[in-house]
């Protein structure tokens, strides 16, 4: 979307794939990528939250859905699996997931996982 928006004046390295860009393409410093982040945040109606929390909210989502560590790793880009499974992925035991199941049930809607 941002490619098409910026048009001519689009500038990323052929290869570079990249999920959040500056207005004309190419890597954002970190600054620059909290308030990209915080545009889409605003406009859902959601509470702001920074980038550090959302991952770990990520990393407990992918372990309550029961995604293999190997697999979270690489959505969360960790270079060790360790760091993955010891600061990111909040176990989530089966008593856990029947529990956060009961208000989904009790609204009459599935739960993923």
């Amino acid at each position: 979307m941002a490619r098409k928006i910026a048009g001519d004046a689009w500038q990323q390295a052929p290869g570079e794939d990249l999920i959040f860009s500056q207005r004309h393409g190419g890597m954002i410093e970190s600054r620059g990528f909290s308030r990209t982040f915080d545009g889409p945040i605003k406009r859902a109606g959601l509470r702001r939250i920074t980038v550090r929390p959302a991952r770990h909210a990520c990393g407990t989502l992918l372990a309550f859905l029961k995604v293999r560590p190997k697999v979270a790793q690489a959505i969360l880009r960790h270079s060790q699996l360790s760091m993955t499974m010891d600061s990111c992925t909040h176990g989530v035991d089966e008593d856990q997931r029947e529990a956060a199941a009961l208000p989904a049930d009790l609204l009459g809607g599935p739960l993923i996982g």
